[in-house]
């Protein structure tokens, strides 16, 4: 199995660079909102970049506004990493986040009507919970892309490397989705690790490739001499730290002791 390390991006037409699976200190990363912005802005060619912890939306927001304060050149996209009974989604461009546990589908029309955009991450993976061919198919009955916007046929974790030859396979044969790469990173240092490119640079052209299914998806599977600095502190996170702090969220959003105030667009 090889790695794809990405085009030329020196040709004619301007290809510009995304990352839109990445996991803060918020949720189970390592690393803060902050401190990701800062690695993207000043140690990578990203482009655009997206936050996507599990069930939360803050630190997206959090990270989109420092990247504005700081007037830096990578556009932050906040996102959400939705656990789902029919497996994980990824929603873009959202500013709250989504009920956990309820049906794919649902799920998928929440989303798209709060004007956000769904990626299946993953997808295939037995080591990770993930949309199946049973999801995809109840998704895209017809074979034609529709409630989902792409599929992310690069995640260079364990859990993307044992489903990654398949995703290629079916998406190329049955789904034809946009095709995206996502580093899946909870540290900053594996950020761009797995990437989409596009025509154009922005979130706006990002949406237009989409549609379009101009998107690229390149990356490289990580080394276990990479993975073992970070695996046991990660992995503590996940299992224990995490879950922990998402049922505390959880309780107080239901009571309303957290909401999220957002210029013209209400509260979490």
């Amino acid at each position: 199995m090889r790695n794809e390390d990405g085009p030329d991006r020196d040709g004619a037409q301007p290809l510009g660079k995304a990352d839109l699976h990445i996991h803060t200190s918020h949720g189970d990363g390592l690393d803060s909102a902050e401190a990701i912005v800062d690695w993207a802005e000043t140690r990578t060619d990203l482009d655009l970049i997206a936050i996507t912890d599990h069930d939360e939306v803050a630190a997206g927001l959090r990270a989109r506004d420092y990247a504005l304060r700081r007037g830096y050149r990578v556009q932050v996209v906040p996102g959400v990493e939705i656990t789902t009974r029919g497996g994980h989604l990824l929603a873009l461009d959202v500013d709250r986040t989504f009920r956990m546990l309820r049906p794919l589908e649902e799920s998928v029309d929440e989303v798209r009507a709060a004007g956000g955009i769904c990626i299946a991450p993953h997808p295939y993976s037995w080591l990770t919970t993930s949309i199946g061919e049973r999801g995809l198919r109840r998704l895209l009955p017809d074979g034609v892309a529709g409630k989902l916007a792409g599929i992310e046929v690069w995640n260079p974790s364990l859990a993307g490397l044992v489903c990654h030859e398949r995703t290629k396979v079916a998406n190329a044969r049955r789904w034809n989705l946009a095709e995206v790469g996502g580093s899946d990173a909870h540290a900053a240092v594996f950020i761009g690790s797995a990437f989409t490119t596009f025509p154009g640079q922005g979130w706006d052209e990002f949406k237009v490739a989409l549609n379009a299914r101009t998107t690229r998806a390149y990356g490289r599977f990580w080394s276990a001499a990479e993975v073992r600095p970070i695996a046991i502190k990660q992995t503590a996170r996940a299992w224990f730290v995490s879950p922990v702090t998402k049922v505390r969220r959880t309780i107080a959003r239901r009571e309303g002791r957290v909401a999220v105030a957002l210029p013209g667009r209400g509260a979490e």
